[in-house]
């Protein structure tokens, strides 16, 4: 997948939006710690989500 490709462009940026607004904020939720440890905990959490999902679409994009 080219990284500046339209489709590639069009998926990071809906996926993106789903995480700012959506998961992020569930998973912030969830737990109930210092902000900097929240926003560690939901970044080592975040980011493999990203390269699963990139795998699983690859064929796709």
């Amino acid at each position: 997948m080219k990284l500046f490709s339209f489709k590639s462009i069009v998926f990071y940026g809906v996926l993106g939006t789903i995480t700012a607004f959506v998961i992020a904020p569930f998973i912030r939720s969830l737990i109930d710690y210092s902000w900097q440890i929240e926003i560690l905990i939901t970044t080592s959490i975040i980011l493999p989500m990203y390269a699963v999902l990139t795998r699983l679409f690859k064929k796709y994009l």
